[in-house]
């Protein structure tokens, strides 16, 4: 585990000096603070979602339609099988599917192919499945397409996980950037105080020091005066 280090602050005329190489790393480190933020969080969406589109014939299978076996292995339970294309909009910045084929299909993410399947009843029985993985999208509308691309293609479609922001965080945006620029308003602030103290102090220091010239020039004067008085009081 590592560290920033930061030396003291630099004091001048016993103040602190705001033009520091170490002032201005703390004020680099509060803007900093603000803005490493963790929002994103995995959402898991069941295949009876009515967020989840399918278009065509479809079977949800569950504990009374299907084997216990398969319905038990699946996740709420229950699982659609379709020969159909299955599409789901969500927004975020990545999306997670395994699905159970036979057959061929294709995989399109807001319009564009990023996968194509191709698994045989031999295969799906030892366990095959088709795997999608899409990560570091933009943080936007997105929508994923599964179409079957041969007849007799059958999908067995359990569930997708979907990360995205996470809504709390959305509202707390404003009282975040708040938090930050007030406290980068009472930094700037006091590193103004600090100047005018500095620059306050170093008036009345040389005012003293002016003051103090004058009072011996004058100091001088009259003594000189009262020698040459009383020169004239005793003449030679």
């Amino acid at each position: 585990m590592s560290c920033l280090f930061f030396p003291p602050p630099r004091l001048v005329e016993g103040f602190l000096d705001p033009v520091s190489p170490t002032m201005q790393r703390y004020f680099i480190l509060l803007l900093c603070l603000g803005l490493v933020q963790a929002t994103l969080q995995n959402y898991t969406v069941d295949d009876t979602s009515p967020d989840i589109q399918y278009g065509g014939e479809k079977l949800q299978c569950d504990a009374t339609s299907c084997p216990t076996e398969f319905a038990d292995g699946a996740f709420n339970s229950s699982a659609t099988l379709t020969t159909g294309s299955i599409t789901f909009s969500f927004t975020g910045t990545g999306i997670y599917a395994s699905l159970d084929l036979i057959g061929v299909c294709s995989v399109t993410l807001d319009g564009s192919v990023i996968a194509n399947f191709s698994l045989d009843v031999t295969e799906a029985l030892a366990g095959s499945r088709a795997n999608i993985s899409e990560s570091n999208l933009a943080n936007q509308p997105h929508t994923l397409v599964i179409q079957p691309a041969a007849n007799l293609t059958l999908i067995g479609f359990d569930q997708l996980v979907y990360t995205a922001s996470l809504p709390a965080k959305k509202s707390h945006v404003g009282a975040i950037v708040g938090g930050v620029i007030g406290g980068v308003v009472l930094t700037l602030g006091a590193l103004f105080l600090a100047l005018l103290a500095r620059r306050r102090k170093l008036i009345i220091r040389r005012n003293q020091r002016k003051t103090a010239v004058l009072r011996g020039i004058s100091t001088a004067r009259h003594d000189q005066k009262v020698g040459e008085e009383d020169a004239t009081e005793f003449p030679m």
